[in-house]
């Protein structure tokens, strides 16, 4: 029998604190003997619209009840989330708990649940690709700021990792150069990583053509990462696509695993310790997006950009420049499948052909549907989105780009690298012990 994944009636917050710390301890045994016995308790950060952008948030019942799911309240800013299934023991439909919403304030949610991996990151997955929520992206810029300015400081001599990830998914067979093929399968099940792993989530074998695909770990002291990190990103592209970063416990042993799309999986044995991470992580990432919507709608004027061509239309743009261009096929290929329902960068348009490899969309971005222009050749995107568009597109673009097009790349907003953008997060955005 499967390990219960939901508190039984809570009455309040409390008593589902109390069921994931027993989980969390649990878990984190399991990970200290090699044998999980039990799904981590992960967290998924989802953003949803702010009245700033002049949109009207909706309560969080109205949005889940239209993807199919129940929300009830335990207190004002905590509620359990379920789903009607079909009960495999006695075969009769029922709602079963699938985990707990707690929101932080009208744009953000954080979705709390010990389900296994798999089956989790489908169900969010599922969630985001509505028009009301979207993941929160904390692009390779973000996750490289976030070690530099924080983890790398917590001492050099703690356990620290990082995992690149690229996948070129629009890279023609013939186009392929590189031998390197090191396994993609999810983060928390990696075949040589016992300890990552989680009950039920094995690995499939699948036959695809020969592509570049590249997931490489760096797992060791965090003062050896740090010295040897740049002078291995010179050599190897792929090693700018960082896709996510371990970061060790404040109060206790262990580490907390954040990845690009908002997930947290805990690996302490903590759930109290866990949710103050994840609380961190939502007040960088809040401050982040409040400074690039700052500096986006500050922005628009009739200036030309120093570093691309401006696209008809008043907005700010977001260039984005490839470190190495696209072969004329991969770039047909990216074209063909970046606007299809379901895509990977949530867009909808409708490409005209400006030249071989040059394409101009007037699109929209299924997030809201709001308004997006973008020009695509082989050596970049430029992005021009209206004043009000949600500035979780600018960083979902970049981080989507980067995984899955080219990993090493230049970006601008406006006339700011966006290096610097997602650097200015202040430096009272700590962590914080709250109930």
């Amino acid at each position: 029998m499967k390990p219960p994944i939901a508190a039984t009636s809570p009455k309040d917050r409390f008593a589902v604190y109390r069921f994931f710390n027993g989980l969390s301890a649990e878990g984190k045994a399991g990970l200290n003997l090699g044998r999980p016995r039990v799904p981590l308790v992960k967290t998924f950060l989802l953003e949803h619209v702010a009245r700033r952008d002049g949109h009207q948030p909706k309560p969080p019942d109205e949005i889940f009840r239209r993807l199919g799911a129940q929300v009830d309240k335990i207190d004002d800013t905590f509620m359990s989330v379920s789903v009607t299934e079909t009960d495999l023991e006695d075969g009769k439909v029922k709602p079963r708990t699938t985990g707990y919403l707690e929101k932080y304030n009208e744009r953000f949610f954080a979705y709390y649940t010990a389900e296994e991996a798999a089956f989790a990151k489908k169900r969010v997955a599922s969630w985001i690709q509505s028009p009301d929520l979207d993941a929160t992206w904390f692009s390779s810029f973000l996750l490289q700021v976030l070690w530099n300015k924080d983890v790398s400081k917590r001492g050099d001599d703690r356990s620290g990792k990082l995992v690149f990830k690229h996948e070129s998914i629009f890279e023609m067979p013939e186009d392929s150069t590189t031998a390197t093929h090191v396994t993609d399968d999810d983060e928390d099940t990696q075949a040589d990583e016992v300890a990552d792993e989680e009950p039920g989530d094995e690995a499939e074998e699948r036959v695809e053509p020969e592509r570049r695909r590249a997931r490489f770990e760096m797992g060791d002291r965090i003062g050896r990462i740090t010295a040897a990190l740049e002078n291995l990103k010179r050599d190897y592209y792929p090693l700018h696509a960082l896709y996510s970063v371990r970061l060790p416990s404040r109060t206790g042993r262990g580490s907390h695993d954040l990845f690009q799309a908002g997930q947290v999986t805990n690996r302490t044995d903590s759930f109290l310790d866990h949710r103050n991470t994840v609380r961190y992580l939502y007040r960088i990432y809040n401050a982040v997006l409040n400074l690039t919507e700052d500096v986006a709608w500050h922005a628009m004027s009739n200036a030309q950009s120093p570093h691309g061509p401006r696209v008809g239309s008043k907005g700010v743009p977001l260039i984005v420049k490839f470190g190495e261009p696209l072969s004329p096929s991969t770039f047909d290929r990216w074209v063909s499948m970046a606007f299809r329902k379901g895509n990977r960068f949530k867009l909808w348009g409708d490409p005209i052909r400006l030249g071989p490899t040059k394409v101009h969309v007037y699109g929209a971005d299924r997030h809201l549907w709001q308004p997006i222009n973008l020009e695509l050749t082989e050596k970049g995107v430029v992005a021009i989105l209206p004043q009000g568009t949600c500035g979780n597109t600018f960083h979902r673009l970049v981080t989507n780009v980067q995984q899955y097009v080219c990993p090493k790349i230049d970006a601008w907003l406006g006339d700011k690298p966006f290096q610097s953008v997602v650097s200015a997060w202040p430096a009272n955005v700590e962590d914080r012990n709250e109930n």
